[in-house]
């Protein structure tokens, strides 16, 4: 008997949950016509056709629906069976692959690579920038087994652990009428700015466009590709932003054309936390990561008042 290979069963999942070979071919990281091979030799070895190819992409076909569950629960399987090799009891080991989002990635890593390191220095850290749908998908495929991103995440599928808050301080080019203001800045000020947000993706360009809300201001159609770009569009005097706190000392440093000023009264912010699955056996150990990240001063001092 000629049996699936796991690498087979991972494409065949893959593009199940994207509708299309050419997006699954990417997520995965290889070329669409060696992942059609691999579909066209999993379906040779089941004797079935798994996927109805139209013109808007790919459709399941019923034993291609009821694969895809015995599919997914293998996959969960192995999951499982590599998590259980990956500590002693106390301490991780082996390789453990940490998501990031691109708005935190380049400002807390260093610290929580450290705080890691002493908890489980038998444990290598293998580091994925993504944004946050992305970052969900990988853990629920078991790609990577941590993730530290923006809370809260809304699903049963996962456990999560706050580390602490990160304040949106309000960017301006150093020539802007409140740059000289040295007070906290009423959130109201916003009114009538061009705030530039980061495309569409990025889960920090919803929580500025919700603060922007608040203060019944219209974001502008200006839009940045990462924060760095974002930064250099606000020095530019292109418009204004609101500046996670942990971004400020890279982004908004000496030299670099942007004057930063704090909200008055309860600042907006975002929420920073590692994220798991609900079913890594040994929890506790992520919850207890969480709780030193948190505590190291360098961390604390920059995403905390």
């Amino acid at each position: 008997m000629s049996l699936p290979t796991l690498q087979q069963l991972r494409y065949f999942v893959a593009i199940a949950d994207s509708g299309s070979f050419g997006v699954a071919a990417d997520e995965q990281f290889v070329s669409q016509p060696a992942l059609s091979a691999q579909i066209k030799e999993l379906e040779r070895k089941l004797g079935v056709t798994l996927f109805e190819r139209t013109n808007r992409g790919v459709l399941l076909t019923t034993h291609g629906d009821e694969v895809l569950k015995r599919a997914r629960a293998v996959l969960r399987e192995v999951v499982g069976l590599v998590e259980a090799t990956k500590h002693d009891g106390k301490h991780l080991r082996g390789e453990i692959g940490l998501g990031v989002i691109p708005t935190l990635a380049p400002y807390v890593l260093p610290d929580v690579v450290r705080s890691f390191k002493n908890s489980h220095p038998d444990a290598e850290l293998r580091i994925f920038e993504m944004t946050t749908n992305k970052l969900l998908d990988s853990l629920r495929r078991g790609e990577i087994d941590l993730g530290l991103l923006a809370l809260p995440v809304f699903s049963d599928e996962f456990l999560t652990a706050p580390i602490a808050e990160d304040k949106f301080l309000l960017a301006m080019p150093t020539n802007h009428e409140l740059a000289s203001s040295k007070s906290p800045l009423k959130l109201e000020k916003l009114r009538g700015e061009r705030v530039i947000l980061l495309e569409e993706g990025h889960c920090l360009r919803d929580q500025v466009a919700q603060v922007c809300q608040l203060a019944f201001s219209e974001p502008s159609e200006i839009q940045a590709t990462s924060m760095a770009t974002l930064s250099q569009m606000v020095a530019a005097g292109m418009g204004v932003t609101l500046l996670p706190e942990c971004a400020e000392k890279v982004e908004a440093g000496s030299g670099r054309g942007i004057v930063t000023r704090r909200f008055a009264g309860q600042s907006p912010s975002r929420t920073i936390g590692l994220i798991w699955r609900r079913s890594w056996p040994f929890a506790e150990m992520f919850n207890d990561i969480a709780e030193k990240i948190g505590k190291n001063n360098r961390f604390s001092q920059n995403v905390s008042s």
